[in-house]
């Protein structure tokens, strides 16, 4: 499968830095999501169903900047469902995966992977591989960002919008159409925390956040949405501990 998938992006050429950077991108989602699915001892068919959406979950990335020329999605279209366009749409599921009686979860966790909440699926099964996507994936943004450091993302002299700020101390997840600003979109991101569904993943996501917020935030707004963020992991870690 990998292979193929390396096959896939090379017709978009790899040697240009944002393709590259979205097929890393991918590689390190699908080893996240077999690493945690072990750690949460997934089935093996469940493992497998994890590797191959956290391969995808992206694929329509790589026809975006085509097209669009952009990975910004308010620019564009909805990476996410151009994925499952590319993939069920199109039919290109079939070159990386033939167990149709897969593909209603393969579509539900790369379809709702980026979206502000979870649908219901009425699906277990469904229902903790999208959660574990979304976890991983909202991860590793900011691994890339904070560790990597490949994207120039730094704070400006700017203002947070008040809304941000609530749902931050609010504990809240923050719809992208509220971010007034360079900076609140730099917040929305911090604040993916709030939507990370297995406690098993914070602390990692927790050292990366570190990384990202030394990089990329400078005044003292961000550093109490910092302060904010690292006690609500430290609080739901001892939780945890205790349990």
């Amino acid at each position: 499968m990998l292979d193929k998938f390396t096959e896939y992006v090379e017709n978009y050429d790899l040697n240009n830095i944002d393709i590259l950077s979205k097929y890393n991108h991918s590689l390190r989602v699908m080893k996240r999501m077999v690493k945690y699915a072990e750690l949460l001892n997934y089935t093996s068919e469940e493992k497998e169903i994890c590797q191959i959406v956290g391969l995808l979950h992206d694929i329509g990335r790589f026809e975006q900047l085509k097209v669009y020329n952009t990975y910004v999605d308010y620019r564009s279209v909805d990476h996410a469902d151009y994925s499952v366009e590319q993939l069920f749409n199109k039919g290109e599921i079939k070159l990386f995966c033939d167990k149709e009686e897969w593909y209603s979860i393969i579509r539900f966790a790369i379809k709702y992977h980026n979206k502000l909440e979870l649908p219901e699926s009425g699906n277990e099964q469904m229902n903790k591989i999208a959660k574990l996507l979304r976890d991983v994936d909202k991860m590793d943004v900011i691994y890339t960002i904070g560790v990597l450091k490949e994207l120039n993302h730094e704070a400006k002299d700017l203002i947070i919008s008040p809304d941000v700020m609530d749902c931050v101390f609010k504990h809240q997840s923050i719809d992208s159409k509220l971010a007034q600003n360079y900076n609140d979109r730099l917040v929305v991101q911090m604040a993916f925390v709030f939507d990370i569904h297995n406690s098993i993943i914070l602390s990692e996501y927790e050292e990366y956040l570190d990384s990202y917020y030394r990089v990329v935030c400078r005044g003292e707004q961000f550093k109490l949405i910092y302060e904010e963020i690292k006690k609500y992991i430290r609080e739901r870690l001892n939780n945890d501990e205790r349990n």
